[in-house]
């Protein structure tokens, strides 16, 4: 199965299950100290395991440098964002 996402208008990521990339980071992962399940996680995602490596290296936890990388499938709404009935949200409620 491909995983394809794209990065600009003009770039495009594709990763293969079972690749030597999806290999490479999941033993880069492991080697960093992540666990197997988390390793193939991280593999599969479209975080960059250079950035996880490097705050790692300034002594961030693992779990945390995954968090702070972690790809976010949406983003999270504005407060006071209008709602899908155009109504604004009160942060009260």
């Amino acid at each position: 199965m491909n995983k394809t996402t794209a990065i600009t208008d003009d770039t495009v990521i594709i990763r293969v299950q079972g690749s030597a990339e999806i290999t490479w980071r999941t033993q880069r992962m492991v080697s960093l100290g992540a666990d197997a399940a988390l390793a193939a996680q991280i593999a599969d995602s479209d975080a960059d395991v250079h950035d996880i490596e490097r705050l790692l290296k300034a002594g961030c936890p693992l779990d945390l440098a995954w968090t702070i990388v972690r790809p976010v499938d949406k983003p999270p709404a504005a407060a006071g964002a209008a709602t899908e009935s155009g109504a604004a949200e009160d942060p009260a409620e």
